[in-house]
């Protein structure tokens, strides 16, 4: 569970070689996205409360498939070397009809960010649901408060 300190929705423009742009890119040799950037606190498990992280929410469009033959996580979680800015680092994967949304209730609910994580490695682990929630469900109190 990570509290939300702070976001920001960025927009990304670049230069793209002809070569490898994709077939339908919106504007030919020019490639751009928006991606959110959420700067957080760990606050639970217990051994990583008070850890720095950078979760990048990064949108994907209708063509992208999860499940058997496709896709099998919606991230990954990675820990970063030591003198890094942050202390881990998440990209997530988010819905192209998701965007205004989330842009809204980052702005006025949400509070803390819940990542669901399986295959962990000493380099991190795989994101294979995350949860935006404006207060901490009771259930959850416990795990989130321990001291």
């Amino acid at each position: 569970m990570i509290d939300i300190l702070a976001w920001d929705w960025n927009l990304r423009v670049a230069i793209c070689d002809h070569a490898v742009t994709r077939p339908k890119a919106r504007s030919l040799g020019l490639d751009y996205g928006r991606d959110f950037t959420i700067h957080g606190r760990v606050r639970a498990p217990r051994e990583h409360r008070g850890k720095s992280i950078k979760v990048t929410l990064s949108p994907f469009g209708p063509k992208v498939r999860f499940g058997r033959g496709a896709l099998q996580n919606v991230g990954k979680l990675t820990i970063l070397p030591e003198g890094s800015v942050f202390e881990f680092e998440a990209v997530l994967m988010l819905p192209e009809a998701a965007i205004a949304s989330t842009a809204s209730s980052l702005a006025s609910t949400w509070k803390h960010l819940q990542i669901k994580i399986h295959d962990v490695r000493p380099s991190g682990a795989e994101a294979s649901a995350y949860f935006f929630q404006a207060s901490i469900h009771p259930n959850l109190e416990a795990w989130a408060n321990a001291d």
